[in-house]
Parts: C-alpha cells; sequence; structure tokens
C-alpha cells in the first residue's frame, strides 16, 4: 500500500505542470475570444440599451399625450403655479407685516382680479371698436398696398388654378349659421373658459396658503437623505429663479409699455393706452410677442394715419425700442446668470405654443427655466449650498 501511495503521489507531481498549462490555455483562448471572436456580450449590452431608451421614450410620449389630451384641468394649474410663485415675495411680505397668512393671499388675489377688472373695463369699449372694424381694415389695407399686389397677382392666380385642378373652388357645401349655431357657439366657448378661470383662482390661492406644506411632502416623496436634499435644493431653485426671473421682467414690461403708449400717442395712433397695454402683457412671451405688437401698430398705422410711410414709424420705431430692451435692458435688469439659451427659448415657445395655444407660448418660459434647474441639479456633482 506504501508502494502504490508513493506511485500514485509520483504521478500527480508529474501531472500537474501539465494540468497548469492547461488551465493557462484555457484562459488565454477565453480571453481571446472575448475580445476577438466572440460577440455575444458587446451585442447582449447594445440591445439592453436600446430597450431602456425605447422604454423612457415610450414613457416620455404617453406623458406628452396625457399632457394634451388633458390640458383643460393642467394648464390652469400650472398657470396658477406660475402665478402664485411670482406673486409669493409679496403674500411674505405681507407676513412680515403681521398679516395672517391666508389674510394676505386673499389680498393679494383680489388685487389681482380687481387690476384684470380694471384693466378689462377701461379697454373693452376700445378693443371692441377695432374688433368691430376688422373688416373695414382689411379692405383700407389692400387699397393702400394697391402697389405691391403686382408682384403677387401671378401668385394669386396661381392658387386659382390649383383649385380649380384640386376642384377645392367648386361649390362646397353652405351652412346657414342661425341664431341658435350661434348662442350655442357662445356658450361652448365662454363655459370651459369661466370653468378655467375658476380653476385657476381655487388653484393659485390653494397653492399660496399651503406653498410649505406642498413643499415639505414633496420633499418626502423619495426615501433616500441625500434624494431629499437634492430635491430642496431643485424646488427653492425653481422659485427664486422663476420669482427673480418674472419680478424683473415684471418691472421692464411696465415700462415697455409705458414706452409703447408715449409712442403711439406722439406718431398720433388712436388709443394709446391699449397698445401699451398690449405690449406689456404680451412681451411675457419673447419673439412671439413683440411681433405681434409690431403687426398691430402697423395694420393700426395704416387704418389711422393718410400715408403708408407714417405708418410704419411705430412699428420701425417698436422694433428698435424692444431691440434696446432685449439686448441691453432685460440683460441688465435680469442679470446673467438667469440668461437662457435663446435657441431653447424659441424651441420651448414652438412646442408648448402647439400643445396647448397661448397659454402654452406662457408658460413655455417657466417650464424651461424649471427643466434647466432641474438638469443642472440632477448632472451637477458639487452640491450648492442648502437654502435658507
Amino acid at each position: 500500500m506504501g508502494a502504490r501511495d508513493a506511485a500514485s503521489d509520483h504521478a500527480s507531481v508529474e501531472d500537474r505542470p501539465r494540468q497548469e498549462a492547461v488551465t493557462v490555455t484555457r484562459v488565454k483562448r477565453a480571453a481571446n475570444g472575448s475580445s476577438n471572436g466572440d460577440k455575444t456580450l458587446p451585442t447582449t449590452d447594445a440591445w439592453q440599451r436600446a430597450a431602456q431608451f425605447s422604454i423612457i421614450g415610450l414613457f416620455i410620449f404617453a406623458t406628452l399625450g396625457c399632457l394634451y389630451l388633458s390640458h383643460s384641468v393642467v394648464v390652469p394649474v400650472l398657470l396658477a403655479l406660475v402665478v402664485g410663485t411670482i406673486l409669493l415675495p409679496v403674500v411674505e411680505l405681507l407676513e412680515k407685516w403681521r398679516a395672517p397668512r391666508p389674510l394676505a393671499v386673499a389680498l393679494v388675489a383680489l388685487a389681482l382680479v380687481a387690476l384684470v377688472f380694471v384693466l378689462f373695463t377701461v379697454l373693452s369699449l376700445p378693443l371692441t371698436y377695432w374688433l368691430s372694424r376688422a373688416t373695414e381694415l382689411g379692405s383700407l389695407i389692400r387699397e393702400k398696398l394697391r402697389s405691391v399686389n403686382q408682384p403677387l397677382s401671378m401668385l394669386k392666380e396661381l392658387g386659382a388654378v390649383f383649385s380649380q385642378a384640386t376642384g377645392a373652388e367648386q361649390g362646397g357645401l353652405k351652412v346657414d349659421q342661425s341664431s341658435t349655431n350661434i348662442v350655442g357657439g357662445i356658450f361652448s366657448f365662454v363655459t370651459p373658459a369661466v370653468s378655467q378661470t375658476v380653476l385657476f383662482l381655487f388653484a393659485m390661492v390653494f397653492y399660496l396658503i399651503y406653498q410649505k406644506e406642498i413643499r415639505t411632502g414633496a420633499v418626502f416623496l423619495v426615501s433616500d437623505r441625500n434624494a431629499r436634499l437634492t430635491t430642496l435644493r431643485i424646488i427653492s431653485d425653481i422659485e427664486d429663479n422663476m420669482t427673480a426671473y418674472f419680478g424683473a421682467f415684471t418691472l421692464v414690461n411696465i415700462g415697455l409699455g409705458l414706452v409703447t403708449a408715449l409712442l403711439a400717442y406722439v406718431v398720433g395712433l388712436p388709443n394709446p393706452l391699449l397698445w401699451g397695454v398690449l405690449a406689456a402683457v404680451v412681451n411675457y412671451v419673447p419673439y412671439m410677442g413683440p411681433a405681434i405688437v409690431t403687426a398691430t401698430l402697423f395694420f393700426v398705422g395704416v387704418f389711422a394715419l393718410p400715408t403708408l410711410p407714417e405708418a410704419l414709424v411705430a412699428p420701425a420705431a417698436f422694433v428698435a425700442i424692444t431691440t434696446i430692451e432685449g439686448q441691453v435692458i432685460s440683460p441688465a435688469v435680469i442679470g446673467h446668470r438667469l440668461t437662457l439659451n435663446p435657441f431653447s427659448i424659441f424651441l420651448s415657445i414652438a412646442f408648448w405654443t402647439w400643445m396647448w395655444g397661448p397659454i402654452g407660448a406662457f408658460l413655455a418660459v417657466p417650464l424651461l427655466i424649471a427643466g434647466t434647474v432641474i438638469i443642472r441639479h440632477v448632472f451637477l456633482e458639487e452640491k450648492p449650498a442648502l437654502p435658507d
């Protein structure tokens, strides 16, 4: 037995180098196969990444679809959050003056409603006048722009030929607009507007009253401590940026409205206060707002002034004023910290206008500010100090 055990030990000692050599060879083959010939692992990773991107894309499209379908509820609530964030410093100032928060919110809401009511009362008569003269304004503009009709006549003829070829010009169904249809149309427009206005007011009031509780609840939705701190920083930064941006921008717009009203008065346009208020309100929408005011001043000038060169004075001066405001005054007042990329602003306005209409155009910049703040905090490695 001893001799047999010694022989087996001697054989195992002799086989050990051979086994080690086989193991090394297998390791080398596995390494070469994974680096050169084996494509299974990278392909699996690529498909996993594609699946993740697909799931994220489907989630984004589903969210946008829900926002589009529920716009009658989502838009007033978002508008209430934005306006409430803008008015939040006023509420906090009244609280410092020892006013209870519900009373401060009620005073701010009543002041906002009173301001809108006064503007509507003062401007409703001239606005109704200009809307009733729309048909006459169109014929007058065509008469004064007769000199440029000749270059457009060929396009008009081409349009007529195209209409005949497609059959769009012939006949068609004529609908008799009865008084019942008109009343139904009025009710179909007024009823959603009233309900959405009520929803906006109540949402804004409740947000201003329970703003601190809403912030606390949003922070405690996440369980991790670092995530809670990040959420708190994001909410505070969004509120600070929104308040600073729209507070400064409101001052700029008030100044722009006064200058526009003075410009309309000097040039000789009727109802200068109406055009000043229009300039101050629509300037909250970059690019689109100044374009609307420029076109309005041109059409009113064509209607009210005797010659076309005189009608061009007000829109040309307004373009110069808005250029100075956008390039010099607004950056100086708002500051470079809140400067947004112009191309991203344009894309945001185009997208949200397509989604939600004119109110979406107003909400485009606040949503862009919120998205920019979220991205900056999520991908920022060095976290700033906690807010006070």
